[in-house]
C-alpha cells in the first residue's frame, strides 16, 4: 500500500515539474523584410521567436561540440531563391560554458535570426527547418526541437 502511495506522489510531482507544454516554449514567426520585392532584388528572411520565461534559446553563431547546442537553419532547395552569405544572429548575450571553457551566444525572451537572399523569379517560397535547443535556467532541463517554416 505504502508503494501505491508513494507511486502516485512521484506522479503528480512529475505532473507538476513537467506540466508546461514542452512544445510552446518558443514561439517562432517568419516573414520577408520586404514582401514586394522584384526579382534580382535582394530581401532579408527575418526568423523572431518569442521565448517562455526561464527558458533560453542558443544561438547559431557558435561552434557546437560544448554541451549547448547552436540553433541551425536549412533552406529547402528552390529556384525562387538564392541564399546570400550567412544567417545572422541579432544582438545575442554571451556566456562561457565553464565545463569546457568556450563562448557561446545565447537569447532570452525574445530571439531574431536573419538570412540575405537574392530573389530569383516572382511568386516563389522560401522554406525549411529550424532546428535547435531551449534549456530552462530553473531545472537544467533541455528540450530539443525542430519546426518547419514557409513564407513567400
Amino acid at each position: 500500500m505504502i508503494y501505491k502511495i508513494l507511486l502516485l506522489l512521484l506522479c503528480c510531482c512529475a505532473g507538476s515539474v513537467f506540466g508546461q507544454d514542452l512544445k510552446d516554449i518558443s514561439r517562432w514567426k517568419v516573414n520577408l523584410s520586404k514582401t514586394d520585392a522584384k526579382p534580382g532584388e535582394q530581401v532579408e528572411v527575418v526568423f523572431s521567436a518569442d521565448i517562455d520565461k526561464n527558458w533560453k534559446l542558443y544561438s547559431s553563431d557558435f561552434k557546437g561540440g560544448i554541451g549547448p547546442l547552436p540553433t541551425e537553419f536549412a533552406f529547402d532547395p528552390n529556384n525562387a531563391y538564392q541564399l546570400v552569405g550567412d544567417i545572422t544572429a541579432v544582438k545575442p548575450l554571451k556566456a562561457v560554458d565553464p565545463t569546457w571553457d568556450k563562448a557561446y551566444t545565447y537569447f532570452i525572451d525574445k530571439a531574431e535570426f536573419r538570412q540575405r537572399i537574392r530573389l530569383t523569379k516572382a511568386g516563389g517560397k522560401v522554406s525549411g527547418t529550424i532546428k535547435g535547443l531551449l534549456c530552462s535556467s530553473e531545472n537544467g532541463l533541455c528540450v530539443p526541437f525542430k519546426e518547419s517554416f514557409e513564407v513567400r
